[in-house]
């Protein structure tokens, strides 16, 4: 165990005190950091602030501000724009509330803009903002009463008209910006003439193609402010990033005064890294962490403890929910929470967890966002959720003023969790990563050209933000030549009436959901009346509800009947099945446009533009209580297609006989022999027919004849086919078999490592990049590669560092794979296995070395 401080404290709470002696839990603890208490830098009230601002707080029993808060404040009063990177919890809101108030009560004609990423943070807001507003209003500072408004998808018709002519103080989200207020900017007139302030809460969110997309938004609605003539101010908060200042001012568009010193009061943070334990060694096959969660998750829960628990998929937290209730008498001390639950159960989660009737919640990063649902005193986090960032964010949902909190991180079997374990430094030493955007991605810059177009017309000579005439006029002449604009006199115009708003999405999945609808009755009926139970993305609605999957919900189990494209509706029943599904896919690369080549001994590595087109297949169905693989489905959905850039390693001809000479190269399919057909059948005849593991007869799938000793052992097909050394299986039982004897392919050995060790040197999100590889690829000329690439569309220069990084990549590959304790390979080094190799730890050492030398 690493203590990185000693522990010298008083009076612990229960919760802590129980989770460090549980010997059940201690044991495996392998790193704990302790945070002591830190006492609360104030400054008094600006003496510019309102009088009746100031009487309010101190009714509230807020007699001096944060430093940071204090800061905040007087730079907004200096007409600078500002991004505040203070902790979670640690007062940020009041840093745009009260600079925006007082600025109203000054001059009543002064508008505020208030985006926030989510609807539920939005709501959540409003609602503070509003209860301090009207804490305020008692003292009659206000000339008219200030009208405070919501505007998004769930805002009803009667109030938008109402909203549009008279609110002061607009609460709002970037999708409904950009589809709903800005391609109708005439009718929000007197808002945008009078427009402030603009505050942008949780700015780290806007990373990526997201991020990419709002850069354009804030362009838009720049030009529509100067349209008017309003000039706005931003108050920006942010988590703490590496770059911040530069992130914001990037997504911005202009210069910022940055307020990152924390002044608010914390109590004493313990910060465990818990490891579960070995169950084989030699295969380094390790105890599920989603079991050990749910374990830990019991014991604080017979704790004084209120327990948010993060696990990074929706899938992974209706398991969790699941395991959990199923050993617990109160059900409902425990709920699930994520994108897909309906608005009404989630605000009423959030109310019970303020109200401190519920023990503990599991969510997706959904609640990592400032949403207020109170002081927690544990976190636990199933797995290392991608980022830094992500990490902090989480684990600062615990703790609020002096309560001492807890935050335990439990690692996975995967590469980055076993790294991050060896590596505590990373995420407790370094500094968070940098956020990256790229507002010029030639799609995202294109679509929203068009809307600006159609908002207001380009002028000859006018820059879009940051971007150039000269860049811009490119775009312009493109969309004349496709009939979209025409010009007259100095002025580029919109043609069509329809808004292209309509058409373009924010985020990778489409701006439709899909609805998940349960019939009561859990079959088909003319006459039953389907229940509204959930939504989800088209994207996600391809691998979480393709027909005969099991979907999972508040703890229950769905079967989807039917998952209807054309209409956006998925058609679930109620399930009791033993098992849960899970989506299986294949990717074919295209390349597009080679950049640039390097070539070294044995490999080359290349970066350019690609086309990635991705399709769910099939469907394994995985038994809850064991995790065997018990059948497989298939499915014919539609492919996604995805243009991107990407990084690639193609192995040599001269590399791979090399390593074939050595008898290490296992990536190709094995030629059982010209007879093996007749062999398989005789094999199937002597076992009458069955799997010999579980009795299972003829289906589909076939039964399967597996070799016991891995056909790789053999120099020849005759002393492996041998018949004592075959059986016959059905594929489930063949799948648990080569999970058995550790086998799989080189090429997938390596690009497990890739995938995972790669966010390290990026800093980046472990799901902003993808990676496959290929036998014989198109892209290689039909060689051996491995790609891994941007998950976005048009990229954002992730694969690009990666071709200049490579070497560090190979170096930290390497490492990984000679501190592994495993014998042949295991997933925390080179993934799970299968029956084309033995086992590849050693044959991966291998290679990397070769590349490391060959640099």
């Amino acid at each position: 165990m690493r203590f990185r401080h000693k522990k010298l404290w008083v009076g612990r709470m229960h919760y802590l005190e129980v989770i460090e002696r549980e010997k059940s839990f201690s044991r495996n603890i392998a790193v704990h950091e302790f945070y002591p208490a830190k006492m609360a830098e104030y400054c008094d009230f600006p003496e510019f602030l309102n009088h009746d601002i100031v009487t309010t707080l101190r009714r509230k029993g807020i007699n001096r501000l944060y430093s940071h808060q204090a800061e905040a404040v007087i730079a907004v009063s200096e007409s600078k724009n500002i991004v505040v990177t203070s902790g979670v919890a640690s007062g940020k809101s009041l840093c745009y509330f009260l600079p925006v108030i007082n600025n109203f009560i000054k001059s009543e004609a002064g508008k505020s803009l208030f985006i926030f990423p989510t609807k539920a943070l939005t709501q959540d807001q409003k609602t503070n903002f509003s209860i301090l507003l009207n804490e305020i209003a008692i003292s009659g500072c206000f000339e008219k009463n200030p009208v405070v408004g919501v505007y998004d998808g769930d805002t009803e018709n009667q109030k938008r008209s109402q909203i549009k002519q008279s609110c002061d103080f607009l609460f709002t989200n970037p999708d409904m910006l950009h589809m709903g207020i800005l391609p109708q900017h005439p009718k929000w007139l007197n808002f945008f003439k009078n427009l402030r302030f603009i505050v942008i809460d949780e700015a780290h969110y806007y990373r990526g193609v997201f991020g990419s997309h709002f850069a354009n938004i804030i362009r838009r609605l720049m030009r529509i402010c100067r349209h008017y003539g309003a000039n706005p101010q931003f108050i920006v908060t942010s988590a703490t990033l590496a770059n911040a200042k530069d992130f914001v001012e990037k997504l911005l568009q202009t210069k910022f005064h940055i307020v990152e010193e924390d002044g608010s009061q914390q109590g004493e943070k313990h910060f465990y890294i818990y490891n579960p334990p070995l169950v084989n060694e030699e295969l380094g096959i390790r105890r599920s962490s989603l079991k050990e969660v749910a374990a830990i998750s019991r014991m604080l829960m017979n704790t004084d403890s209120q327990t948010l628990i993060f696990s990074e998929s929706r899938r992974s937290v209706e398991l969790l929910l699941a395991e959990i209730r199923k050993h617990i008498k109160d059900k409902d001390l425990i709920k699930g929470y994520r994108s897909g639950y309906l608005p009404v159960e989630r605000r009423n989660i959030e109310k019970r967890l303020r109200e401190k009737s519920l023990r503990a919640v599991i969510s997706t990063n959904a609640l990592e966002l400032g949403i207020d649902i109170g002081g927690l005193d544990s976190v636990i986090i199933n797995g290392y959720p991608g980022s830094i960032t992500s990490t902090k964010q989480q684990s600062g949902r615990a703790g609020r003023g002096d309560r001492p909190s807890q935050t335990i991180l439990v690692a996975n079997s995967g590469v980055l969790n076993q790294f991050i374990v060896r590596h505590p430094e990373y995420i407790l030493e370094n500094s968070p990563e940098e956020a990256l955007i790229n507002p010029d991605n030639p799609l995202i810059l294109l679509s929203h050209l068009q809307c600006a177009l159609y908002e207001i017309p380009f002028r000859k000579g006018e820059n879009f933000g940051t971007l150039p005439f000269d860049e811009v006029n490119k775009f312009l002449v493109l969309l004349q030549k496709q009939n979209k604009l025409f010009l007259s006199g100095e002025k580029y115009f919109w043609k069509s009436a329809k808004y292209p708003a309509s058409e373009l999405s924010l985020r990778t999945a489409g701006i439709k959901p899909f609805v998940i609808e349960c019939e009561n009755s859990g079959s088909f009926s003319l006459h039953s009346k389907p229940e509204l139970i959930g939504i989800v993305d088209k994207e996600s609605a391809l691998w979480m509800t393709h027909p005969e999957a099991i979907y999972l919900q508040d703890g229950e189990q769905y079967f989807v009947e039917k998952l209807d494209l054309e209409n956006y509706r998925v058609v679930v029943s109620l399930s009791d099945s033993v098992y849960y599904t899970q989506a299986s896919s294949k990717t074919d690369i295209t390349l597009l446009k080679k950049i640039k080549e390097d070539t070294f001994t044995g490999f080359k590595k290349n970066y350019g533009q690609i086309k990635a087109v991705t399709q769910v297949t099939g469907y394994k169905k995985i038994d809850w209580q064991t995790n065997e693989i018990l059948g497989y489905g298939e499915v014919e959905l539609p492919p996604t297609e995805l243009i991107t850039f990407g990084f690639w390693f193609t192995f040599e001809q001269d590399l791979t006989d090399k390593l074939k000479e050595l008898q290490i190269w296992n990536n190709q399919s094995n030629d059982y022999g010209s007879d093996w057909g007749k062999i398989k059948q005789r094999i199937k005849i002597r076992d009458e027919g069955k799997c010999r593991n579980c009795g299972r007869g003829e289906g589909i799938p076939p039964l399967q004849v597996h070799h016991i000793i891995p056909f790789r052992s053999f120099r020849n097909t005759v002393d492996a086919n041998r018949e004592e050394n075959l059986i016959t299986l059905c594929p489930s039982c063949h799948h648990q078999a080569e999970q058995n004897v550790m086998i799989q392919s080189l090429l997938s050995g390596l690009a497990n490592l890739i995938r995972n060790i790669a966010p390290f040197y990026l800093m980046s999100d472990i799901r902003d990049i993808r990676v496959s590889h290929d036998n014989k690829a198109e892209i290689s000329d039909g060689l051996p590669m491995l790609i891994v690439y941007d998950s976005v569309p048009g990229g954002i220069g992730l694969s690009e560092r990666l071709y200049d990084l490579h070497s560090a990549l190979i170096d930290a590959c390497l490492e990984i794979v000679e501190t592994c304790t495993c014998k042949d390979g295991c997933p925390d080094c080179t993934g799970a296995v299968a029956e084309n190799g033995v086992g590849v730890k050693n044959e991966a050492k291998m290679i990397l070395k070769m590349m490391q030398e060959s640099r």
